[in-house]
Parts: structure tokens; sequence; C-alpha cells
């Protein structure tokens, strides 16, 4: 790799209404004599599917990180980068005939020897826009330029190892899955079949990338053969070798087998006391489940269980450089692949049998619907794992001593400090001293407790990958490992904050957990709700007797003020002359009219009014004598015991 170009393509990939996705422009062209257009090798017949990922016609802009087989090595890989953009038609100052919708879609793309994933990104997204503001896009002169100037970049000095890790935002993926990024980087060590979703793809293929970044020396490494099988039968997708590489293949199997031959020996040191373990291993299949591991014996525990002090444990084993030891671990390699976006054309390529486990990106749903795809399927919008193995479950649950590891560096990255903790140069070098703590006990003479410290479970089924396996042939002497000390950095007594982080993540990651935040959500809602109907219905009947008692008022007002005024305007048109009783005076009327309606009133004399007051009263003297007679009649009947009913 080191003898060739670091930028081996610049190329533009657009989507046409009729053909799809397609190559518009390559310097210098995939197929070397012809002009770069419309023209892809046979072995990358779908790359620009991977250029242009399903659902990208929902955002204005997303970026993609692909891997490819090498056309000229089979055992080596190259690494993509895509910047996507789609504008309006409005902004083309030349519209050609292949245009007919409202807007443009077109990714630039870069094709490199080197897995520098977000150095180039920052570049390639400053060439891209300045590519999409000329307006024209048959004016590819910009992007000679870039391809030249990003080469003569990377030629000038060695690569820096800082250069593997920019742009891969460690400390926002920390924020985002807290506890889970340390199952996501315990899952890379089992080798299983892992899919991740996500639209759009850039965070999920900083995923990706950035939990393989905390592996020491991996991605500078150990990203070699991430995209590179060797397939049981053809595959349109995949490159198709001539025959001096096919020679090669048969020397590299010939190898293999010798090596698998060796390998079978040596690997007997490792497992030669499994028949001690396997009365321990049955014991420990018997337990429910691994989540009951704080209640393990306690009696070899003495140091302290403060996070802060435990973490001092942890700093030694972080400044032991990882070539000491052999790094990387061998993850991805002789069929084992790491393709952090893939789109639907490849998805054979994952049933093949040469192919034995993957770690890949997609947005397209119909790889979520193959559930035969995945040990495990990972949700990067809602940061969530899900997987049917229950094995598998056992093997990803977090002890207590792995939960302080996560707490600690969780604490460190939410509040940083001064000399760079928090920072994601210090978030890798903790989990540099927690993979060399992991191996140290893995490789020790069998010590369950130790074990039980990072999971046994984990360890069992990690001994029996090909990762460890290959690792274990090239393993330092054991003088190395000596001066190490044994055990999890962060094992120590238990502690209510113990207690308190095991059960948030019990309820974070577990079934029934989920279940039970579903039902609590749902109920507070539904209480929620009913209470602001209670509210609202109180409100609703006080407004209204408020309104009612306003009203009442207003009438009660209104009415006050009418017959005041009509008393006023009787005042004001006539006026009684007490002195003489006999003459009215009119004012403001008729005086005519109303002379003639009261010569028509009859005057009513003293006597007949004291006629009919003394007649009244007659008949209310009798009403009282009849009263009292009832009276009298009522006592007697009670003295005589006799009872009535009226």
């Amino acid at each position: 790799m080191s003898e060739k170009l670091p930028i081996l393509h610049i190329i533009v990939v657009g989507f046409h209404h009729k053909k799809g996705c397609q190559v518009e422009f390559s310097h210098p062209p995939l197929i070397p004599g012809t002009e770069g257009k419309n023209e892809c090798p046979s072995g990358w017949k779908y790359f620009p599917t991977l250029a242009l990922p399903d659902g990208s016609h929902n955002f204005m802009n997303d970026t993609v990180f692909f891997n490819l087989p090498s056309l000229n090595d089979p055992s080596e890989s190259i690494y993509g980068i895509s910047c996507y953009r789609q504008i309006p038609v409005e902004k083309l100052k030349i519209r050609t005939a292949d245009v007919t919708r409202s807007t443009v879609q077109k990714s630039v793309c870069v094709l490199a020897s080197l897995p520098i994933y977000g150095y180039i990104e920052v570049k390639l997204s400053c060439i891209a826009d300045a590519f999409f503001d000329q307006g024209d896009f048959a004016c590819t002169d910009i992007l000679v330029k870039a391809y030249c100037n990003l080469n003569s970049c990377l030629l000038t000095e060695t690569i820096p190892m800082r250069h593997f890790d920019v742009g891969l935002s460690l400390r926002d993926i920390v924020l985002k899955w807290k506890h889970k990024i340390l199952i996501l980087f315990k899952l890379y060590l089992l080798q299983k079949r892992v899919v991740c979703f996500g639209s759009p793809v850039r965070s999920m293929c900083t995923l990706i990338i950035g939990i393989a970044s905390l592996y020491p020396r991996l991605i500078e490494k150990g990203f070699k053969e991430v995209a590179c099988v060797q397939t049981s039968r053809p595959l349109s997708p995949m490159p198709d070798f001539t025959s001096p590489l096919d020679k090669k293949n048969e020397i590299n199997i010939e190898d293999k087998t010798e090596d698998s031959s060796d390998r079978s020996s040596e690997n007997k040191s490792p497992t030669s006391d499994s028949s001690e373990r396997s009365v321990k291993e049955m014991r420990e299949l018997i337990r429910a489940n691994s989540a009951d591991m704080p209640k393990r014996p306690l009696e070899h525990l003495h140091r302290d269980a403060s996070v802060d002090t435990l973490a001092s444990a942890l700093f030694p084993l972080a400044s032991i450089n990882p070539d000491s030891y052999n790094a990387p671990l061998p993850t991805f390699s002789s069929g084992h692949l790491c393709l952090p976006y893939l789109s639907l054309p490849y998805m054979d390529l994952l049933t093949d049998p040469s192919v034995l486990s993957y770690v890949i990106g997609t947005s397209n749903v119909l790889f979520q619907q193959k559930k035969n795809l995945a040990d495990i399927q990972v949700d990067t919008e809602n940061a969530t794992l899900d997987t049917n193995d229950q094995d598998l479950r056992r093997q990803l649950v977090l002890t207590t001593e792995d939960l302080r590891f996560v707490d600690y560096i969780l604490r460190h990255v939410q509040n940083p400090k001064e000399e760079a903790e928090g920072s994601e140069h210090w978030i890798r070098e903790q989990f540099q001293g927690y993979i060399l703590a992991l191996i140290k006990t893995t490789v020790s003479p069998e010590n369950q407790k130790e074990v039980d410290h990072f999971n046994s479970y984990f360890i069992s089924s990690f001994k029996k990958t090909q990762c460890f396996s290959d690792w274990y042939l090239k393993r330092p002497d054991e003088g190395f490992f000596e001066a190490i000390t044994s055990g999890h950095p962060f094992s120590g007594t238990l502690s209510v904050a113990d207690m308190k982080l095991k059960l948030a993540q019990t309820m974070n990651n577990s079934e029934s957990g989920r279940k039970l935040n579903q039902a609590v959500n749902t109920t507070s809602r539904a209480v929620g709700g009913a209470l602001s109907q209670a509210k609202g219905a109180f409100s609703n009947w006080w407004s209204s007797m408020t309104t009612q008692n306003h009203n009442l008022n207003n009438e009660e007002k209104s009415f006050q003020n009418q017959t005041t005024k009509n008393c006023d305007d009787k005042n004001n048109s006539v006026e009684i002359d007490d002195d003489n009783n006999s003459q009215i005076k009119i004012e403001n009327s008729d005086n005519a009219t109303v002379m003639e309606k009261i010569e028509s009133c009859q005057e009513i004399s003293e006597e007949e009014i004291k006629e009919e007051i003394s007649d009244t009263a007659n008949n209310k003297t009798e009403g009282i004598v009849e009263i009292a007679k009832e009276a009298e009649m009522l006592d007697n009947t009670r003295s005589n015991g006799k009872i009535f009913t009226v």
C-alpha cells in the first residue's frame, strides 16, 4: 500500500431518472484508456450505489464511508469517502437535457489506499461545495486540481497516526450510547454478524469506524482485509482475478493449511485445562442470568470501590505501547468483513459461505427484514441493540466492573477537565488499557474470580474466535504479562453506586426493563392527560359560573338603570302641585290629549275605600275563628286516643 498513491481516483456519481446511479466523471478513469464516464470495472459494477445511498433523496447532504475489494490484489482493500449533495435546478447555470426533475442529486467521491476516512472527508466536503457552487457540472477542472493537491499533501511525509482518527466524533458517540459503547466494543471481539441501520448514513458510518478506532492499531494496521473474501461462487459485485493471481491464491491457501495445522497444535495450550473448566462452565450455565454476578463471593476484593481510586490501576496499562503485545487483534481478516455502508445489490455477498462474520451498515429496510442475516441488529438512530440469541445476550451483559469503567469515562466526557481528560485521544487510551487487561486475563492461568470481572460467558466465547486464535499464535513472551496486574482494573467492593449503575443498565438494556419503562411512560402520559382534562373541565366550569354571575349583575344593573331612567322621564314629563291636586301641569307633551285622558279617569271616594277595607278585615276574622275550631277538635281527638288521617 505504501508504494501506491494515497488518492487513487476522484469521481462524480449522479442519479439519472432512467438509468439510476452512474459514474459521470472519473480522474484517472476507472477503466484505463476510456473517458471515465458511465463505465465501471466488472468487480465494482455496483460501486455507484455505494456513493449514493438509499434514501438520500430525503436529505440535502450526507457523507458515506464504504470499502471495496482491490481489483489487483486479493488481500487488499480500497477505502471510499463520498460527499452527497442535492440542490434545486434553479441554481444551475447550465441545465442539460438529462435534468428532468426539480432537484439534482450527485456525489463527489474519493477512492483511497489508506483508511483515513475523516481526514479526507474534511477536505472533500469543501471540494464538493465548490464543485456544486459552480452551477456547471461539465467544468471538472476543480476536481482534477483537488486530486493532485490531496496526493501532494499525503506524499510529503509519513502519514501521522492522528490522521486515522480525524473526524470520527468519538465524544459524541460516547455521549449518545453511554454504557452501550462497551457492549459494541466487546461485540467486535466476538466476530458476530452485526447489521447496523441508520439514515442519514454518516452517523452510522462514523459509529462503525469509531468503535474500530478504540482498538489499538486496528485501523492503521488491521483494515487491510476488511473487504476481502474469496467467494465460493462467482458474484457480480466482486472482482474476478486473473490467472497469475489465482496461482498466488493457491500458494496462500497452502500456507493457510499449514498455518491451520500448526494452529491446531498450538491452540491446545490455551485450552489444555478444558477438563478442569467443564464443571465450572456447567455451573455458570445454570445461572439464570449473568446479571446476578454481583452476588458472587467478595472475600478476595480488598480495594476501595471509589471509581477515581480504582482508575489509578488503568494508567499504567494505557501507557504501554500496543506494538509490544503485537496489536492489533485481527478482528477483520480471513472472511471477517467490515463494511460501513452496504447497498442492496451486495446482499447476496452476506450469504456466501466464505463470509464468516461482518459488521455492516445500511439504510435499506430490506436488510432489517432479513432476520437471518444478523445475529444482532443495531439501530443507530435510537441507540438500541436487538438480538434473539440468548447466548449472545449473556455474553454481552456488562459486569459491575465494566459499568464502573464506562461510568468513569462517561463522567469525564460529560465534564472534561484539564490535561485532555475527556478528549477523544484520552478515551482511546482508556480502552487501550482495558483491552490489555482483558487479554492478560485471557492468557493467564485459569482464575474464575478474575474471569468473572469481564463476564465469564464473554471470555469463554472470545477464546473460541479466530481473532483470538490468530493473535495467540503471535502473542508476546510470558515475561511480558508477568509485569501486568491480573484482573479487571476497576475491580473492588460493591457500593450503593454500583447497584444504581446495575439497575440503570438492566432497565435500559433488558427486554423487561424496556417494557417497564414503556409502561411507566404510557401511564404517566395517561395520568397527565387525565389531569389536564380535569383541570380544563374545572376551568370551564369556573369560567361559566363567573360569566353567569357577571351577566346577572349586568342585567340587574341594566334593569335598575332602565327603571331610574323611566322615573326620571316621568318626573320630567309630569309635575304635581301639592297645594292643588286637581290641577295638573303637563310639560313636553300634547296638552289636549293628556287632559282628555285625565278627565276620563274615575275618582275613588274615601267612603268606598273604607268599605273595601272593612270587608277584607271581616273575612280574615272568620278565617281565624274556623282555624281555632279545628285546633280544638284535634286536641279533643288526641285526648280520646283516636287518630285521624287527613
